[in-house]
């Protein structure tokens, strides 16, 4: 059969093709769909914008292009309704869309048959109550205009579908995020050097993007209460990620007298490889998708985590078990968690143990791959 004569499953990317961080996560589904499907359908792949492809979409047998897919106009649903008809697309595969929209029914009448979001933004939502709650099911369960699956990306966004969105519990199902096992860098790897300077102190880190709703203006406040209140000085924070607050945290690490304690060295190309030279790993975010990705990969590297007490944030911390969980925004009660650890390297070694053992058992990307394909298969093969 000729690739012409098969239906199609499109995916469509939010971002340029080189965009980085996450995303790998989104581009090994995109390939899990192109091998467990291919034998009876074509996967498309369509990117806002292409730069450099990344290698494992360049491996498979996924065809790509580059089409803006996310309408914002009457003549984008009508673009992509061109699209749709063109590859005879009968399988739409989203990342963060709605679970309902009028462009649904406008593709379903282009030759669209199953619709699945994923869904991994970050962030709390209010949940819909009364009235509004009755409106909000109408419209996110209404036929044709309805995706017919909605993917979380956690146990909490899950909930954060049928709670405040009001999706249908039956057609919701959890993509648990894992990750892919790294090595540990060797001692005398060069970005050592480069971001440790030689220095023999404990290393605090953050991988994330560089901008406050990551946290990280919280985090330097409880840097400068361990070095200047419980003078604590064998310490050095480092933020691996590059963002428009970057300048920001350094002018403020500045003011608050602890620039000598905080590396700023923007973007670190396989940041998970060098988790494990540090000491304790310090998530502040105001709002994840139930846990990053950077969560799991400190506790890959057996280190303890301190994340606040934001549902969006901590769900896979135990508290005293694999990390320590504090009131989202309390600089005090942050501190004395990590001047816990910094204090008691027993328990740091015991608990960095125990958060290891737990993503081996929950977390890993072969896990989150079953139970994808298992979704997916019954969504699309139903």
């Amino acid at each position: 059969m000729s690739s012409k004569k098969k239906p199609g499953i499109l995916c469509v990317a939010n971002w340029k093709s080189d965009v980085g961080y996450a995303w790998w996560l989104m581009e090994s589904y995109w390939v899990r769909i192109s091998e467990v499907f291919k034998d009876s359908h074509t996967t498309f792949l369509a990117y806002p914008e292409i730069n450099a492809v990344p290698q494992h979409i360049e491996d498979s047998e996924i065809r790509y292009f580059q089409h803006t897919f996310r309408p914002e106009r009457f003549s984008d649903i009508r673009r992509n309704t061109a699209l749709i008809k063109k590859h005879n697309i009968q399988v739409l595969y989203l990342s963060d869309y709605g679970v309902s929209s009028i462009a649904y029914a406008m593709y379903r009448a282009a030759g669209v048959k199953k619709i699945i979001v994923h869904d991994h933004t970050p962030g709390l939502r209010t949940k819909a109550t009364g009235l509004k709650k009755h409106l909000k099911t109408i419209k996110a369960n209404f036929p044709l205009a309805r995706a017919d699956a909605a993917f979380g990306a956690t146990s909490f966004v899950t909930r954060r579908l049928t709670e405040t969105a009001c999706f249908s519990e039956a057609r919701c199902y959890t993509i648990q995020n894992g990750i892919l096992p790294f090595e540990c860098a060797p001692p005398d790897d060069g970005r050592l050097r480069r971001l440790f300077s030689g220095s023999r102190n404990k290393v605090i880190v953050t991988a994330a993007r560089a901008n406050k709703y990551k946290g990280i203006d919280f985090a330097l406040e409880v840097i400068a209460e361990l070095v200047h209140s419980h003078h604590i000085t064998d310490i050095s924070y480092l933020l691996c990620g590059d963002g428009p607050d970057l300048e920001n945290f350094r002018q403020q690490a500045k003011s608050l007298d602890i620039s000598q304690y905080c590396h700023f060295p923007g973007r670190v190309d396989k940041a998970s490889e060098i988790l494990c030279h540090c000491y304790l790993g310090f998530q502040p975010a105001k709002g994840e998708v139930g846990y990053s990705l950077s969560i799991l990969e400190y506790m890959y590297a057996g280190l303890p985590v301190v994340v606040p007490n934001n549902p969006s944030v901590c769900e896979a911390t135990t508290h005293g078990q694999t990390g320590a969980v504090y009131e989202e925004g309390n600089v005090q009660e942050a501190a004395n968690a990590i001047a816990h650890y910094l204090t008691d390297s027993d328990e740091q070694v015991r608990q960095g143990r125990n958060a290891r053992e737990s993503i081996e058992q929950s977390y890993t990307l072969a896990s989150t791959h079953s139970a994808f394909d298992k979704a997916i298969k019954q969504v699309i093969e139903k």
